[in-house]
């Protein structure tokens, strides 16, 4: 069944405040005109009301940091609770930045697996997003953009932009935070220690570029 729009736009306004967002200023994080998400433009003609765009939803979503899968379920009715009533839901996988680099951590794929990982709270809504994980930051050498005794949420299932900040890693190989770039040569990492640049190699060297979606401090 599809939910009312005065539904979906009670859910978005609702997850605005929680985070200190007006309509005005989310729209205006997000990129968009500052009226665009005003009440008054919510409205079409004849008094029928308007639903959003998709990129505009996305881009509205990544400013609040709450995955598109999450937000549907809300909007249908299931709420937005920080924990999952079945077992180990509202957790994530968490490991420490020095440990990436072990062989067995990930899959062939680049996901989390072994049974080196713990479970911690997940910071904000990212439990619903598939195959997110924490990386606790045990190292100051990144400081002051990624602190020590931070810790980072990362996501491999978004796509990666540029400027994103993101997690490249591998086994064997030491891992790499910074912002993603595209350079006549293609992809590179410019990294938060020392503004070294990487470029991945073939996917086929079992080297993974995730992207990171929140910082915690």
């Amino acid at each position: 069944m599809i939910a009312q729009s005065q539904v979906f736009w009670h859910t978005l306004d609702m997850l605005a405040r929680e985070r200190g967002f007006t309509p005005s200023a989310l729209a205006r994080a997000a990129g968009l005109d500052a009226t665009a998400l005003n009440p008054s433009r919510r409205v079409g003609a004849g008094g029928v009301m308007r639903w959003p765009s998709l990129p505009t939803l996305l881009r509205v979503l990544d400013v609040l940091q709450v995955p598109l899968a999450v937000f549907a379920r809300s909007v249908a009715g299931e709420g937005l609770n920080p924990t999952m009533p079945d077992e180990g839901g509202g957790l994530l996988r968490t490991l420490a930045y020095s440990m990436l680099q072990q062989t067995g951590v990930f899959d062939q794929y680049g996901l989390p697996c072994g049974p080196v990982w713990e479970h911690e709270a997940s910071p904000g809504q990212w439990w619903g997003e598939p195959d997110a994980y924490v990386v606790r930051v045990d190292t100051d050498g990144m400081e002051p953009v990624v602190r020590d005794g931070g810790a980072v949420v990362v996501v491999p299932s978004l796509p990666l932009r540029e400027g994103d900040r993101v997690l490249l890693h591998g086994p064997g190989r030491e891992p790499v935070m910074g912002l993603m770039l595209h350079g006549p040569e293609g992809p590179a990492v410019c990294s938060f220690r020392g503004g070294e640049v990487h470029a991945p190699p073939a996917r086929e060297d079992k080297v993974w570029v995730h992207r990171i979606v929140m910082m915690t401090v």
